[in-house]
Parts: structure tokens; C-alpha cells; sequence
């Protein structure tokens, strides 16, 4: 049974066509991926799903009473509401029956309708129970702690949250309203490897539909059997685990690109019968022939290009003395609590190093105490004189108004058009893209737009956080060698273990 279908789809953003005729459905039950470059348009897909933008062509269709929920439609809520009320809230229909079931029982002990009152409220502990309410707790309790919630977090307003802990929040809702379909985009984005590892299981056990787009391909390969690839402007499905479209998806390329080689040499036989033979009284009649065959052909699109070429590089000043950054029991937090036990480490010359930890312990924090963002509360860090850092922040804010040539030509005035391009250019932000607001670009664009800035500065020391949300696999690919070709030292924060196993010299746990 479908539950979602997208049939004939049709849409140009600016001067872009995403999609060509693009069809997609997805069944009662299947668990689905949408996986494609940065750029092609998946993000786009989901509004139009969710009705936030409409098609220029083709239709959207949901069957009659599904429901749905979609990540973004968490971000309306208020925000001074404890995280606990807001995720309890999704239960506040049975609160409200249990209410009314309470108020009925007292009314019965003094009313002479003493049996019609007591059976209604016995129907409305039944319907409780058959709603599993008095085992809400442990529900709420289980999902709230995968995705790493604790007591002082679940007593928070959700506006005194982080990001990324505000993003688990209305993960933890989506998961708690248990609707036919669960749309997400990039769930895995502030989730650190336990939390990813306890939502692709939860997901996979999943009893409903759900369409997750992702670029983390671990985390895909745990939770998907359907997967849906955009590329070229259509939508191909393939039935099965992440594993086989992986292998699939290659040998359909392959023969996709022998295919339309033999068909262009059928044209080009064809094309020059007909040249030949049109101006021949004799065989005049046979090449209108060929000429009205070939005129009926179904011509297959040229293979689509691979995403364009991306090279970071992140340019090195000079060398400093051999320990650019020393810490002694550094005690960090805010308004003089401290988050974790005081830290103390040293690093080394050209040393690469990733901080672990469970999401909110403090690895962010930590790094802008170290960059002088917020203070320290107590022991100290040093910088070696000479030291020079270009800095990665998950969760700067930007002027998203601004093209990419606009936001690199602030920074950097003095640089003249071409320069602004060929930083842009190098790192997959090319043609219309630099000139369009970056409210209009997809994350994995503006995530590049913003290592092009950071492409422009003379550094000994790289700062990473978070540094591969959105980026596709060629993007991260392409980080981990600019990373691994830089000859400074290195901080890097992130979850994704296949980007920092192999390119870290150790790793610190928080």
C-alpha cells in the first residue's frame, strides 16, 4: 500500500531544473533513504512532500489519513517550555482523559448514577491502558536518554539549549508521536556515535514508514531497505539495504553509459545514411524513412556528470616551536559551573587530534574557551607566540542573505573577482551558485561556501567543528585530504568516525 507518491514532478529553482518528471513512492512499513549530491535537491523534495513548496509540474500525493512528521515543523514551537513538557506534551490528549477518568470516579461515590458513572470511567481507564499511558515514563525515559538527555537538560527551557541539543529535542518528539511516516533531514547531523548508534537501531525497529536523508553512510547502512538516489534530475528507486545500491547503483551506470554509447553511434550511423542518400531521387524514399525512425527515437540523456571537482586546501603560514598549545587543568562551563573535570594536555608539533565525547559534555565548549570565545573558570592554556588558527564553527552564524562571492568579498575586499571565484570554484561553489542568497542554496553548498573562506587564510593551526554536516561523501572525501596534506597541527570534533580514523595521530575523550 502506498502511503506517499510522487508522480511526474517538475521544478526549476532560479535558473536550475531539479527535477525531470521525477517519481517516487514510498509503502506502509519501508524504511527509505534519499541519497544524492550536494545540490541535486533532496532537502527541496521534503518541502514539497510536506506541502511547504509546490511543484511546477507533476503532483504530490498522500493517501487519506496518513500521518506524518517532519523535523522542520518542530522548529514552531515555545521555546521557553521545559524540554520534558514539550516532549510530554505529545501524550497531552490521554493527560486530559485521565483528568476526565479521575474527575468521574469522584463524582460517582456521590451520585445515585453510581453504575452509568462508574462504567464510563472504566471505559476511559481501558482506552488508557490500551494506549499503554501508565507505561509513559519508561517511553519518554528510553528515548530521551538514547538521544542524551539527562535530569538538568529535561528541567531546561528548550531556548536555553544548544543547537544541537534543541535539534534531539524534537528528534525525541518525532520519535515519541510515532506517526505513519517520519521525515528527516540529516538527524545525525548533532548526534555523537552512541546516539547515532541508538537511533539506527530504534529506526530500524521502527514498526512504521520513514524517509531519512542522510550523508552518513554508516548510519544508512544500518537503517534502510529502500533507497532512493536523485541524480540527473530523476529519482531511481532500489529495493534492498544500503549495500546492495551501493554495488547495484555501479553496474546500472555502467550499463547506462554503454547504452546511450551504442545508441549515439546508431544516431550518428543513421544521421549520415540520411545526409548521403536525402538528395538521391533512388534512395530518397529510404532516408525519409530513417529520417522519420530516428525523428520517433526515445534518445537516452548523456550520462550525468559526477558532482564537479572539490579541493580544499587550506593554506600554512610558518612553522611555530614544538608545543603550539599546552592546557593545564583547565576547568571549563558557564556561570561557574564546570562541565567536566579540569583538562590537561599537550600538543605537539604537526600533531592531529580528535575529541570525543557524548553530544552536550563540553567538546565545543571547550573549544571556544581555548579560542578566547567565552571564559575559562579556572587553570589555564597556552599558545605558543606565532600561532596562527583558522577556525571551523558548527554553529556560526551567518548573513544567509549573502551570495558566496558577497560573503567571501566581505571578509577579503581587496580580492578581486577572479580570486573570489576560483576560492569558490575549487571548493564545488561554481557558476550561479556564487551569486545566489545562501537562503537558497542547499547546507552541504553553504558548508562549502564557508570552507572557501576559510581556504583564504594562512594558518598553522586548524580548528575543525563538526566540520563534515551536509557535506556529501566526495566533499568529505576531499576534506579529510586537505586535513591530511595540512603540515600544522590539528583539532578536530566529530562524530563521524570514518572521516577522523586514520587521519588523527590520537584521540581525547571528554
Amino acid at each position: 500500500m502506498a502511503l506517499l507518491e510522487l508522480t511526474d514532478i517538475e521544478f526549476n529553482y532560479s535558473d536550475k531544473e531539479l527535477y525531470k518528471k521525477a517519481n517516487m513512492k514510498v509503502n506502509l512499513g519501508e524504511h527509505c533513504c534519499l541519497v544524492g549530491v550536494n545540490g541535486c535537491g533532496k532537502t527541496t523534495i521534503l518541502s514539497m512532500i510536506v506541502g511547504d513548496i509546490t511543484p511546477d509540474s507533476g503532483k504530490v500525493s498522500w493517501t487519506n489519513g496518513v500521518t506524518y512528521s517532519y523535523l522542520d515543523q518542530q522548529l514552531k514551537v515555545q521555546q521557553d517550555m521545559p524540554v520534558e513538557d514539550y516532549l510530554y506534551g505529545v501524550y497531552k490528549h490521554l493527560f486530559a482523559k485521565e483528568k476526565q477518568m479521575e474527575e468521574l470516579y469522584e463524582k460517582a461515590a456521590y451520585s445515585d448514577d453510581f453504575e452509568k458513572i462508574l462504567a464510563k470511567a472504566q471505559r476511559l481507564q481501558d482506552e488508557l491502558e490500551q494506549a499503554d499511558f501508565y507505561s509513559l515514563q519508561e517511553k519518554v525515559g528510553r528515548i530521551s536518554d538514547g538521544l542524551g538527555f539527562d535530569r538538568t537538560h529535561l528541567d531546561m527551557p528548550l531556548h536555553e539549549l544548544s543547537g544541537g541539543q534543541r535539534e534531539k529535542a524534537y528528534i525525541a518528539k518525532m520519535l515519541l508521536e510515532e506517526k505513519d511516516v517520519l521525515i528527516m533531514d540529516e538527524p545525525t547531523n548533532f548526534l555523537d556515535q552512541s546516539q547515532v548508534a541508538w537511533l539506527a537501531s530504534y529506526l530500524n525497529s521502527y514498526p512504521n514508514a520513514f524517509l531519512v536523508v542522510s550523508h552518513d553512510q554508516e548510519f544508512l547502512k544500518k537503517i534502510a531497505n529502500v533507497v532512493f538516489v536523485l541524480e540527473n534530475g530523476t529519482i531511481t528507486r532500489y529495493k534492498g539495504d544500503f549495500e546492495h545500491y551501493l554495488v547495484q547503483h555501479e553496474i546500472d551506470k555502467e550499463q547506462y553509459q554503454k547504452n546511450y554509447e551504442a545508441q549515439q553511434r546508431y544516431i550518428k550511423k543513421e544521421e549520415e545514411f540520411i545526409a548521403k542518400h536525402i538528395v538521391r531521387a533512388t534512395s530518397a524514399k529510404a532516408a525519409k524513412s530513417h529520417r522519420a525512425r530516428l525523428a520517433h527515437l526515445d534518445v537516452m540523456d548523456a550520462p550525468g556528470k559526477e558532482e564537479g571537482f572539490v579541493r580544499f586546501s587550506f593554506p600554512f603560514t610558518h612553522d611555530v616551536g614544538e608545543k603550539p598549545l599546552i592546557v593545564e587543568e583547565l576547568s571549563i562551563g558557564y556561570k561557574g559551573k564546570p562541565l567536566l573535570d579540569p583538562i590537561s594536555f599537550i600538543l605537539n608539533k604537526g600533531e592531529k587530534i580528535a575529541i570525543l565525547g557524548q553530544n552536550g559534555v563540553g567538546k565545543t565548549t571547550f573549544l571556544k574557551s581555548i579560542l578566547d570565545i567565552i571564559p575559562t573558570i579556572d587553570g589555564e592554556f597556552r599558545w605558543l607566540e606565532g600561532t596562527v588558527i583558522n577556525y571551523y564553527s558548527q554553529d556560526e552564524r551567518i548573513d544567509m542573505s549573502l551570495t558566496p562571492f558577497q560573503f567571501l568579498h566581505s571578509h577579503y575586499p581587496d580580492l578581486n573577482n577572479t580570486q573570489i571565484r576560483t576560492a569558490l570554484g575549487n571548493c564545488g561553489v561554481r557558476k550561479d551558485l556564487a551569486l545566489r542568497p545562501m537562503s537558497e542554496l542547499s547546507g552541504g553548498e553553504v558548508t562549502k561556501t564557508r570552507f572557501a573562506l576559510m581556504t583564504l587564510k594562512k594558518a598553522n593551526f586548524l580548528v575543525l567543528d563538526e566540520p563534515t554536516n551536509h557535506l556529501d561523501q566526495k566533499a568529505k572525501d576531499a576534506l579529510f585530504d586537505a586535513v591530511e596534506r595540512f603540515p600544522g597541527a590539528v583539532i578536530i570534533v566529530s562524530h563521524e568516525k570514518d572521516f577522523y580514523d586514520g587521519l588523527v595521530d590520537y584521540e581525547l575523550f571528554f
